[in-house]
C-alpha cells in the first residue's frame, strides 16, 4: 500500500494526536482510566499536541494475541496512515501491549509511516536510534512480566485444583461461600439444585426446568451465561449442570477433578445426568416434535420411520423412509395408536416384573447377555490411559503433529468407553427408577417429558408394516 502523502502543516501548528487508555480488568487498586486520561491530556498540553479522538480498552488484555485490543490499536494506527492523525499517545508503553509480536509489528508500522508513538509519563524519544532501542527494552520488560504474572498464576491454580479447590470464589448456584469455611450446600439453593437434577434424569426436559426454576423464587448466580434479565434459559441451566459442582468436582482446562466440598448430589445421580444428556443429543431434533414416540420407531427393513399426518384421513402415523422415498417395500406404514397401545402394554408388563423381581430381592440382570461387557470395557480404558501416558513421555521425541493426532485420537477412544461404562451402570437402574413414575402419570405428563422416560427405558420400537394389524417388537434398553 502506497503512503499517503503527509499534508505541510505550519510550524506552530499542534500535531493531532490519538489518546490510547487501555485496563485489563476493572477491579480495585487499578489506575483508573480517568487517571489515565488525566496525565495523557496534561502530556498534550505540555508538548504541543491536539488530542483529536480517545480510543479505551476496558477490561481487554495486552497480553493474549486475541484479545480485542489488537484491532483498536490498529485502528489507530491506520488513522496515522489516513493521516488523521500524526501521534499516538499512550499512559505507558506497557498499558499499550505486553505480546512481543503484536507489539514489533505494531512499532514497525508506525515507524515505516512517519509516525510516533509516545509515553505520557515515560520519556523517551522514539525519533531516535537509542530512544527506539529503550523503547524496545520496556516492551520487552512488559513481556517477560506479563510471561511472569502467568507462571505465578498457573502455579497458584495448580495449588488450588490440587487441594480440591476451584480457581475463584466466584459463586456457584446451589452453595455459598466464605473464606473461612469454602463452598458449602446452601439451604435454599441446594434442594432446588438436586431437584432440577432428579428432575431431568428422571426425563423432564431442559425447558420444562427452566420453566420449573422460573416460576419459583430462586434465579441463577453471575457468570453462567444469564441473559441480563435475571431468569433462567436453557443454556444457563445447561451450564450449571453440566459444571459438575454440584457433583463435588472441579473444572480446570476442560478436566473434572475431585473437589474439597461436599456434593449436593450423588455419583450414581451423576452418571445418570450425563447418560441422559449424551443421549438426548443424538435425539435433539425430535425434543420438540409432537409426536410421543419420534425419533425411537424403525421399520423391520433397517430405516427409520418417520411420523406425521399421513393417509385420506390425515391421522397421526408413521412411515417406512425407505419404503416412501425408493420404493424398497409395499406399505410402509403403522398408527400411532398402534404403537401407544403396543409400548403401554410393554412398560405394564416390564414394571410388573420389575416389582416382582424386586420384591425377591433380585437385582435385574440382562436376560441376553452371557457375558458381562464391564471387565473387557474396563481393560480397555487402562490400556487406552496408559497409551495417554507413554505419550506424554514421548512427546519431545515424536514430530508435533503426530503427537496432537495421536493425543486426540486417545482422548475419543478414552471419552467413549466411559460414556459406555457409564451407560451400562445407569441402565441397570433405570427401569426401576423410571416405570412406577412413567406408568402413574402416563395421562398428565408433557409429551416432551413422557418421550425422554421412554427413551430412558426403550431402546428401538422395530414394526413390520401389514395388514390388518402390524407386528411391534419393543427393545428395552437393558435387554443387550
Amino acid at each position: 500500500m502506497a503512503t499517503p502523502r503527509r499534508r505541510p502543516q505550519a510550524a506552530t501548528a499542534p500535531r493531532r494526536a490519538l489518546a490510547l487508555i487501555r485496563v485489563s480488568k476493572e477491579r480495585e487498586g487499578m489506575t483508573s482510566p480517568e487517571v489515565q486520561r488525566h496525565a495523557i491530556e496534561t502530556f498534550c498540553a505540555s508538548n504541543n499536541l491536539a488530542i483529536v479522538g480517545y480510543v479505551e480498552g476496558i477490561d481487554e488484555s495486552g497480553s493474549r494475541a486475541k484479545s480485542a485490543w489488537w484491532p483498536r490499536l490498529e485502528q489507530s494506527i491506520d488513522r496515522i496512515e489516513n493521516d488523521d492523525a500524526d501521534v499516538i499517545v499512550v499512559w505507558k508503553f506497557s498499558r499499550t501491549a505486553r505480546n512481543r509480536l503484536r507489539w514489533a509489528i505494531a512499532l514497525d508500522r508506525v515507524d515505516t509511516i512517519g509516525g510516533v508513538i509516545l509515553s505520557a509519563t515515560e520519556p523517551i524519544e522514539s525519533a531516535t536510534a537509542s530512544g527506539k532501542f529503550a523503547r524496545g527494552l520496556l516492551g520487552e520488560v512488559n513481556a517477560y512480566q506479563a510471561d511472569l504474572i502467568g507462571e505465578t498464576w498457573k502455579d497458584a491454580h495448580a495449588r488450588r485444583v490440587r487441594a480440591g479447590l476451584p480457581a475463584n470464589g466466584k459463586p456457584r448456584f446451589g452453595y455459598k461461600y466464605s473464606r473461612e469455611t469454602g463452598f458449602v450446600p446452601d439451604e435454599i439453593t441446594g434442594p432446588v439444585l438436586q431437584e432440577a437434577y432428579r428432575r431431568y434424569i428422571g426425563g423432564e426436559s431442559v425447558y420444562s426446568l427452566v420453566a420449573w426454576l422460573n416460576d419459583g423464587p430462586t434465579r441463577p448466580v453471575r457468570g453462567y451465561g444469564g441473559n441480563g434479565d435475571g431468569l433462567w434459559s436453557d443454556r444457563t441451566i445447561r451450564r450449571v449442570m453440566d459444571s459438575g459442582f454440584a457433583a463435588g468436582f472441579i473444572g480446570s482446562q476442560g478436566t473434572l477433578h475431585p473437589g474439597a466440598h461436599d456434593p449436593l448430589i450423588t455419583a450414581a445421580e451423576w452418571d445418570a445426568y450425563l447418560e441422559a444428556r449424551l443421549r438426548r443429543r443424538h435425539y435433539r431434533r425430535t425434543e420438540r416434535s409432537e409426536y410421543l414416540l419420534s425419533g425411537m420407531v424403525w421399520c423391520h427393513c433397517g430405516s427409520k420411520m418417520h411420523a406425521g399426518q399421513f393417509g385420506h384421513a390425515r391421522t397421526p402415523k408413521f412411515r417406512c423412509k425407505d419404503a416412501h422415498e425408493k420404493r424398497t417395500h409395499t406399505g410402509g406404514y403403522v398408527s400411532e395408536t398402534v404403537l401407544t397401545e403396543a409400548v403401554r402394554s410393554w412398560l405394564v408388563a416390564r414394571e410388573s416384573r420389575l416389582r416382582a423381581e424386586v420384591e425377591r430381592g433380585i437385582r435385574e440382570q440382562p436376560a441376553r447377555v452371557a457375558v458381562d461387557p464391564r471387565p473387557a470395557l474396563e481393560t480397555r480404558l487402562a490400556q487406552i490411559e496408559r497409551k495417554q501416558d507413554q505419550l506424554i513421555e514421548d512427546r519431545h521425541d515424536i514430530p508435533r503433529a503426530s503427537f496432537d493426532r495421536l493425543s486426540t485420537k486417545y482422548a475419543s477412544e478414552h471419552s467413549a468407553v466411559t460414556a459406555e461404562l457409564r451407560a451400562i451402570r445407569v441402565r441397570t437402574n433405570a427401569p426401576i427408577r423410571v416405570l412406577p413414575v412413567l406408568l402413574d402419570r402416563w395421562d398428565d405428563l408433557a409429551i416432551a417429558e413422557k418421550r425422554e422416560m421412554l427413551r430412558a427405558v426403550i431402546g428401538r420400537i422395530v414394526v413390520t408394516p401389514r395388514r390388518p394389524i402390524s407386528h411391534v417388537e419393543i427393545h428395552g434398553r437393558d435387554d443387550g
